[in-house]
């Protein structure tokens, strides 16, 4: 039986396309990326989703010229040359999703205002004469040679993809790139004929789609996503959208609705955080709907099939676009239709895969401009994103093997699984009485239902398979004696640091409150303001309790960076909690916590409970590690080092691919 029959049902795109299902992967990967030599990741990424199931799989953007539309540092590309290397490499996506039998689109773009000129004869244009004020760089208004310019620019840009093999482009409007910029009232402040009505305010966007159209007939697809609202006061609602949508039928296909500007992307949705609701942008395209024949789209934060199954059948939408979740599990589409949406990997919105850019604002990304577009793609809970190498070219073991696995974390789960998989017989012991390890704490923490979803997940496909599951177990040699493993894999996790500060035995360590083992009082004192310390603050924040955070750096949750962070410390301020940075805790008391403040004066603040989150340190292996004698052992996770989710899902399944080769 068909779990969900609006999900599954064919949509009719033109005349000659048909989307075999309702699910569009979005633009990912940049498309010029595939001029670098070691492209490979990228196109297996792009590759997987179509083998997953989805109807149709977007390349990333090329930006159409690289004078004015040159936003990222990747290498110059003849459009007008359709058939030489960069043509070929580029059509290398849409050979690898036409495999899989999904239609293959490309991502055209111009950022207009948003560039940032890397050279001499490169600018930046837009609607107005006017200095960008995020970047200072003078942005020259253009005239109609200009406008004719770039609509020349987008038709050999159609023809460069349909030469290199793509069945249409999806024309990026939104997100405060060139199209928006015309669109937006509240960003196009000319007063001729391209300006004021949205009658005016289209006429540049609508010159270049039909530019589009007339060059490539009536089979090629184009697809316009559009930003339906800008969030500002004074920019464009989802109603002018819906009449914009209206004028462009009989010239674009498919019409994709997301939210917001690229350099507010947290405040305006363009991006959702997990402190989002899923689907955020559903009414912004049930509005559109409701002036155009054309079928919409929408995009943004869904991961769960029972939400595109519920937004379809609402008339919300005619088709659903999945971003970071196709990452976070290109299985989706084979895996409802298969009746098994429990085992869908459900994107936790984590910002991994892409943390934002300096373009955007964001100083302390880690990376460069030309790292990051390589870097986009690695994923949280799926560890075959972005990898170095192809998953389903790997060679099954020479050997197999009984494996024993200490630890029924996410580290430990993922290595059962993979393992499993490989063909091993698998024994996971676990010393609790659950698996799940560290996450136990997101069936408490009302912000974490995406990770309580991943780790349920996790259990349930141990569950689902054939592993020997050892709860309430301590792993000895007299253990190892008598299961006489052939390998071993030690998970056993990181455990609270707890350093010498006076007093500290009358503060809790803060996993406790989680645990129900003590009750926090109204008024918290949190010494630690990591990620642990911020993100749990937060929590107690928002169930009632007046939370101030201690914390020697000079920014709370100092290890994550971009778009998380910023979701996460806006969340915090809404909850007014209060934030001591760059202060000392002196000493704790029963109802107390001394600090020291930046200023070097010392302050005492009152509390009725005292909780700590100051770093953890791994469980030691070294007995383990005596204990296996002569067995081969790898040791993963967290007992490797502290880390995040994503390292426990990556070194899991590396060591499970590594036994018995």
């Amino acid at each position: 039986m068909n779990k969900f029959p609006h999900l599954f049902s064919p949509l009719k795109v033109n005349n000659k396309y048909t989307f075999k299902n309702r699910i569009e992967s979005a633009p990912m990967a940049f498309g010029l990326i595939a001029c670098d030599p070691h492209a490979d990741q990228s196109f297996r990424k792009l590759e997987s989703i179509a083998r997953g199931g989805d109807a149709c799989v977007a390349v990333g953007e090329i930006d159409v010229n690289f004078r004015d539309a040159y936003r990222i540092p990747l290498p110059h590309v003849d459009f007008t040359d359709t058939e030489g290397y960069a043509c070929q490499r580029v059509g290398e996506y849409a050979r690898r999703i036409h495999k899989h039998g999904a239609i293959a689109i490309c991502e055209l773009c111009h950022p207009g205002r948003e560039k940032v000129p890397f050279g001499p004869d490169e600018e930046a244009i837009g609607p107005n004469d006017e200095i960008n004020p995020l970047t200072g760089v003078h942005v020259r208004a253009m005239n109609e040679d200009d406008m004719k310019r770039i609509a020349n620019d987008f038709v050999i840009g159609c023809k460069f993809l349909q030469a290199a093999g793509y069945d249409g482009v999806i024309i990026h409007g939104g997100h405060g790139f060139l199209f928006t910029q015309f669109l937006s009232p509240l960003l196009n402040k000319r007063t001729d004929e391209y300006g004021g009505s949205l009658e005016n305010r289209a006429k540049f966007p609508i010159m270049i789609l039909k530019a589009m159209r007339d060059a490539m007939g009536p089979d090629f697809i184009i697809e316009f996503r559009v930003s339906a609202d800008d969030t500002y006061d004074g920019g464009i609602t989802p109603e002018e959208t819906g009449q914009f949508a209206h004028m462009l039928e009989g010239i674009v296909d498919l019409f994709q609705v997301s939210t917001g500007i690229y350099y507010d992307a947290i405040v305006t949705h363009q991006f959702s955080s997990m402190y989002v609701p899923h689907g955020c942008n559903s009414a912004l395209s049930k509005i559109v709907k409701q002036y155009t024949n054309i079928p919409v789209g929408v995009v943004g934060g869904i991961n769960s099939p029972e939400q595109m199954e519920e937004i379809i059948a609402k008339g919300e939408a005619d088709y659903i676009v999945l971003g970071r979740q196709s990452l976070a599990d290109p299985e989706l589409a084979n895996k409802a239709k298969a009746g098994e949406p429990e085992r869908v990997r459900r994107c936790l919105r984590c910002f991994k895969c892409f943390p934002g850019s300096p373009e955007e604002g964001y100083t302390d990304i880690p990376f460069k401009s030309e790292e990051l577009a390589r870097h986009v793609g690695y994923c949280t809970i799926n560890p075959l994103a972005n990898l170095e190498f192809d998953h389903y070219e790997l060679e099954p073991p020479k050997e197999l093997k009984k494996v024993l696995i200490i630890g029924g974390g996410v580290a430990g789960m993922e290595a059962a699984i993979r393992a499993f998989d490989r063909g091993h017989k698998v024994i996971l012991a676990e010393k609790d009485g659950f698996l799940g390890g560290m996450l136990f704490f997101t069936d408490v923490d009302i912000d974490k239902p995406d990770l309580r979803n991943f780790k349920n997940m996790l259990i349930n496909e141990v569950k689902i398979r054939d592993i020997d599951v050892r709860l309430n177990t301590t792993v000895d040699k007299a253990f190892i004696d008598e299961v006489k493993p052939d390998h071993i894999i030690i998970a056993t996790g990181a455990q609270p640091a707890c350093p010498p500060i006076p007093g500290i035995e009358n503060a809790y360590q803060s996993l406790e409150a989680y645990r129900g083992n003590v009750v926090p009082g109204k008024r918290v004192v949190m010494v630690g303001g990591g990620l642990i310390g911020s993100e749990q603050g937060l929590f107690l924040a928002k169930t009632g309790h007046e939370v101030t955070i201690v914390e020697m750096l000079p920014r709370v949750a100092n290890e994550a960076y971009g778009m998380y962070r910023e979701a996460l410390v806006r969340e915090m301020a809404k909850e007014n909690m209060t934030l001591l940075e760059n202060t000392k805790c002196l000493e704790i008391g029963k109802d107390f916590v001394k600090v020291q403040l930046p200023d070097g004066t010392e302050k005492t603040i009152e509390c009725d409970t005292v909780l700590h989150a100051l770093g953890m340190k791994s469980v030691p292996t070294k007995e383990l590690e005596e204990a296996a004698g002569d067995i081969p052992f790898t040791i993963i996770g967290d007992a490797i080092a502290p880390g995040k989710v994503d390292q426990a899902t990556k070194t899991g399944y590396m060591a499970a691919i590594e036994i018995g080769k």
